[in-house]
């Protein structure tokens, strides 16, 4: 494979370090073990021991340079959220959902997709990596009754490295949507999964800024698109926003922004102002700021009043909550700033968590009430 095209996301390129890593070091304890005199069996002693010795040292090298890392960003906030404990799903609403009137729309014994099917259409306007949108319909959408019936659609924006491919595996949203679905819980409704980046490696912020208009992208290309290809709401009591991480902070600023264009929206891990990286840093003019951060429309009381949007963030989490995480020499976490003058506003909500950093495990278990918190808004 061409260098040009290996990612810092490739799998192979994953492969080849790890091989590398367990090669390299055996290799050497081969030589060692060679050349040492001796016995065959002093020979593999010297051999083991100088493989263990290289071994060790790149292990302490991975934690010297982990920790500052994991300490600056919070990715993982105990030795038990490191080594793969799974988070505790909340038992009990964390936040105030009032329970609405759903479609019952009963799954009949011939629809063909019981369960739900995974569609996508490729979009123009982007890199090849980032064309592909999947679409995920719900049972519902193949009922014979239901073949005029334009469904709700949550328009899901995944974290700035995510493509639409990536976005349900980074966040798994069908299986708490399906089920919410069956329970009629919400109305049978559409996801569509669109990507953190229109061009590979340029993080815009879902704004426009230097050439790579992505925020027009989306509301210009994709979503009209979507539109005419399949039987989505094409008004604003049917249209809702949702996105982790960066995807967070996007859907934060599209439901201010574009309040006349969605319903409601909620945010996984967001912060609430643009943290651009380079070359979009350099380009990006104060204006462009301005126009899309959520903190500033908050502390100037400009956020209409119609704007209806959820942050779920744990407080433990350096790159949403607390302040000390920079990008570029930016502040990046204003999550405790956002709540500090957002939290008695109605158009917003909040779930708090105390435990977990910024990674995908600690937001997973809040899919299903943040999904049923849209949905007494008509999702």
């Amino acid at each position: 494979m061409p260098a040009a095209e290996i990612g810092i996301m490739s799998p192979g390129l994953a492969r080849a370090t790890v091989c590398a890593a367990v090669v390299l070091p055996l290799v050497l304890a081969l030589w060692w073990g060679w050349r040492a005199g001796g016995g065959r069996w002093r020979r593999i002693r010297r051999g083991a021991g100088r493989w263990i010795l290289v071994v060790a040292c790149q292990g302490i090298a991975l934690v010297a340079v982990f920790l500052p890392i994991n300490g600056t960003y919070g990715f993982y906030t105990s030795w038990g959220e490191l080594l793969g404990e799974a988070p505790v799903a909340p038992r009990h609403d964390l936040v105030d959902i009032h329970r609405t009137t759903v479609r019952r729309i009963p799954i009949s014994k011939d629809n063909p997709h019981p369960d739900g099917l995974m569609a996508g259409i490729m979009m123009p306007g982007t890199d090849l990596r980032n064309a592909h949108v999947p679409v995920w319909l719900p049972p519902q959408y193949f009922e014979h009754s239901e073949s005029h019936t334009r469904f709700p659609v949550l328009y899901w924006i995944g974290g700035v490295d995510d493509t639409g491919d990536r976005d349900n595996i980074s966040i798994p949203l069908i299986g708490p949507a399906l089920q919410l679905i069956k329970t009629y819980q919400t109305n049978p409704f559409v996801i569509a999964f669109l990507p953190g980046e229109i061009r590979g490696g340029q993080d815009t912020e879902c704004t426009d800024v230097g050439g790579i208009d992505q925020q027009s992208w989306l509301m210009r290309t994709a979503i009209p698109h979507l539109q005419q290809h399949y039987r989505v709401g094409r008004n604003r009591a049917s249209t809702f926003i949702a996105g982790f991480s960066t995807g967070g902070y996007c859907a934060a600023n599209f439901s201010i922004k574009y309040h006349t264009d969605f319903r409601a929206g909620f945010g996984l891990a967001p912060y609430f102002h643009p943290v651009y990286a380079e070359p979009q840093l350099s380009q990006v003019s104060q204006q462009t700021r301005d126009d899309n951060s959520p903190i500033m429309r908050v502390k100037n009381r400009t956020v209409p009043a119609n704007v209806r949007f959820l942050s779920v963030m744990s407080t433990t989490d350096r790159s949403t909550w607390s302040n000390p995480a920079l990008s570029y020499g930016q502040v990046w976490a204003d999550g405790q700033d956002f709540w500090n003058h957002a939290h008695q506003m109605p158009q917003f909500s909040f779930i708090l968590t105390e435990d977990g950093g910024h990674q995908t495990g600690t937001y997973t278990p809040y899919v299903p009430e943040s999904l049923r918190w849209l949905g007494q808004y008509g999702l």
